[in-house]
């Protein structure tokens, strides 16, 4: 008898998940879900922390998202003359997402390999 697919975890979180990751956690009981948003949540990202780090801790936004390469050019180029750190205000709300958007596949990747 194949399982009901169901999501039982909260609407906002699943929101930001992928709709690959949501179709793969309905086929989970409800144990694993819940494993699956501690781990997310603990992993993930915020669009507020990043900005303090962009604006008030020296332009730290990259080492938030742990892309340390990225980090280091940009400190080394002095935020590329300033107008990299100009266009990194618009930006950084799409590159957290795209971070959280990773956190979720791979997590969801290391809960499948663990129940197997």
């Amino acid at each position: 008898m194949e399982q009901e697919s169901k999501l039982y975890i909260s609407a906002s979180i699943a929101d930001r998940l992928p709709s690959m990751v949501k179709n793969e956690l309905a086929k989970l009981p409800a144990q694993k879900q819940e494993e699956f948003v501690e781990e997310y949540k603990r992993k993930a990202k915020s669009v507020g922390i990043a900005y303090l780090f962009l604006i008030v801790i020296l332009a730290m936004h990259y080492g938030y998202l742990r892309k340390w390469g990225l980090q280091i050019v940009f400190w080394l180029t002095g935020g590329g003359f300033f107008i990299w750190w100009l266009i990194d205000l618009f930006r950084l709300p799409g590159l957290v997402k795209n971070y959280n958007k990773d956190i979720a596949i791979d997590t969801m990747r290391n809960l499948k390999a663990m129940s197997s």
